[in-house]
């Protein structure tokens, strides 16, 4: 079981701790537990408490109604929220809580079901948009500031993975040849979600993906290219790098397989200022991505 100060509780839930404090005292919403030299802190039942909490107010409901409810009517009046009757806003909000109760609790039969009604619901391109992405954005900003212990987010990041996975092995095989691209990340790139987002985009369109996948030595990338001949090469900057390193990854990549388009997403800061190379895509976008991949099709 994790525990969590009442500032992890400010990152996790977006609440003010005077606010939390103030549901404690007058509506005896949590309960702090205190340590032995009395410091207080919270469980994993009072965090999903407090998230299911934020899902209703979001929802239109009063804090001094949901305060009455017992857990078990908290927890009915979010089964309903999921099932879509509500503005949109609200039934991303409501899912991006729930799976966010999943990923700190390790309740992996929970994420499937949030993920799979997900994808029921808005398809595989929507939920990654407005699900994954805002989760990946917000556990990754709650590990910065320790609020998630990495655990968690690997937890989180490696049920993603499956799910792209599967679905990138469910479509059909490529259906054009006319492009190849090679995915990859570059050595100490650990972060593969986006990568392989943009794998299922690009064999949604019957594109041929050759997918290294994470931490590939730059050295192997001309044997890889010199047998595949592909037409393009794309990579994600997942890691905070200095912009003269990045600049000569950037450089090295258009100056060594100029034939080639290069692409690269991601952490790109201002380095696409300074490239001059003319084989050079920064796409920051979907339609971007998209837009290129059905060139000469």
């Amino acid at each position: 079981m994790s525990t969590y100060s009442i500032k992890d509780l400010e990152g996790l839930t977006n609440l003010k701790a005077h606010t939390i404090r103030t549901w404690e005292l007058r509506y005896a919403l949590l309960k702090p537990r205190r340590t032995s030299t009395n410091i207080r802190y919270y469980d994993d039942e009072q965090l999903k408490k407090l998230l299911n909490v934020c899902t209703l107010l979001n929802a239109g409901m009063k804090i001094s109604h949901i305060s009455k409810l017992s857990n078990n009517q908290i927890s009915k009046e979010i089964d309903e929220l999921m099932k879509g009757q509500t503005a949109p806003d609200t039934q991303l909000e409501t899912i991006i809580n729930q799976a966010l109760i999943a990923i700190s609790t390790y309740n992996e039969p929970l994420f499937d079901k949030i993920f799979a009604n997900a994808i029921l619901r808005f398809g595989m391109v929507q939920t990654h948009l407005n699900i994954i992405y805002p989760l990946m954005m917000k556990t990754g900003i709650m590990w910065t500031n320790n609020d998630l212990i990495p655990a968690q987010e690997h937890f989180f990041s490696n049920l993603v993975k499956q799910k792209l996975f599967a679905a990138i092995d469910a479509l059909p095989p490529a259906s054009q040849l006319i492009q190849t691209w090679v995915l990859f990340l570059n050595e100490n790139e650990q972060h593969e979600i986006g990568l392989l987002f943009a794998a299922y985009l690009l064999r949604q369109q019957g594109i041929r993906v050759i997918y290294l996948g994470t931490n590939v030595p730059y050295n192997n990338l001309a044997a890889v290219v010199k047998q595949c001949k592909p037409t393009h090469i794309y990579t994600f900057i997942t890691r905070n790098m200095l912009q003269d390193e990045l600049g000569l990854f950037i450089n090295a990549l258009c100056r060594d397989f100029k034939k080639l388009e290069i692409c690269v997403s991601g952490r790109i800061g201002l380095t696409e200022n300074k490239i001059q190379a003319k084989n050079i895509h920064w796409i920051k976008e979907i339609s971007s991505l998209i837009k290129i991949a059905q060139k000469n099709v």
